[in-house]
């Protein structure tokens, strides 16, 4: 889904968040050097090494946030999970239900793999890309930047329909009638999806008027369309009943933002960018 406009409330909101935690001792600092070596170690073979660059980032960038974050230096204090929620109703608006994450810990990537198993995919390379990607997104978080797992699990169903979508592509495109079936079941299930449906139970899209005061003071209404953020869902089930995969993929370009390369290699011009690559 197209992210939505950052404001200073959404960063109230996030601080509000933030949980306090105490200050690390010298054993926990010692604790947290010994899982440096450990990642840098020459013992461990290439795929294990590249699972704990997921899980724990590069032993150099471990080191500089536990240095450098007071109260969360141990790895395994400095943990995604917060265990708080939203703390009133303007928060839960800005920032979405669930719990809220640490985007900048090293168990990032569990934690939204554990948080979205239940949204489905048309096969395990796709949910693993989908998780994957949501990784790459958070690099470079701060240790005050966080999220709530209802927009982690919104984005990640928007990757799923991305993945559905490439799949009833290639089943069109190959004349295999069970595969689309399978594809177009799924994307018109997509509404009643637990991480869609907590975020946008009702979708709507709706033209609204705002008066607009310019530096002369002149009152001028301005009309504009204010949508949900799965707005285009059940045009995108009308359109997959069809065989037209522009039509398709343009109701993705358009307000969808998560299909990759990696995930629509059979329908590309689903991918916003895909026109100026």
């Amino acid at each position: 889904m197209q992210p939505t406009s950052w404001s200073d409330q959404h960063d109230r909101g996030l601080r509000d968040a933030e949980p306090q935690v105490p200050a690390p001792s010298t054993g926990e600092i010692e604790q947290v050097w010994i899982q440096v070596a450990a990642a840098i170690s020459g013992d461990e073979s290439p795929r294990r090494r590249r699972r704990r660059r997921i899980r724990i980032g590069i032993a150099a960038g471990i080191g500089a946030v536990v240095l450098g974050t007071s109260g969360l230096a141990a790895a395994e204090l400095y943990t995604a999970r917060t265990g708080r929620g939203p703390v009133d109703q303007e928060d839960l608006r800005l920032g979405g239900p669930g719990e809220r994450l640490h985007l900048g810990a090293p168990d990032y990537g569990e934690v939204v793999a554990e948080e979205t198993q239940d949204i489905p995919f048309p096969s395990r390379e796709a949910r693993v890309f989908a998780v994957e990607d949501q990784i790459h997104d958070a690099r470079g978080a701060g240790t005050d930047e966080g999220v709530s797992t209802g927009a982690v699990r919104a984005w990640v169903a928007s990757a799923a329909l991305c993945s559905w979508s490439n799949q009833w592509a290639a089943a069109t495109r190959a004349g295999d009638e069970a595969g689309r079936t399978a594809a177009i079941t799924m994307i018109q299930a997509a509404p009643t999806w637990p991480a869609i449906a907590a975020i946008d139970p009702t979708p709507y899209s709706r033209s609204e008027t705002q008066e607009i005061r310019d530096e002369q003071g002149d009152v001028s209404a301005e009309h504009y369309r204010d949508t949900s953020p799965f707005h285009y869902l059940r045009a995108l089930g009308d359109a997959v009943e069809g065989r037209d995969l522009d039509a398709v993929a343009g109701l993705l370009a358009r307000n969808n933002g998560y299909c990759r390369p990696g995930n629509v290699p059979d329908l590309p011009q689903a991918d916003p960018l895909h026109s100026v690559r």
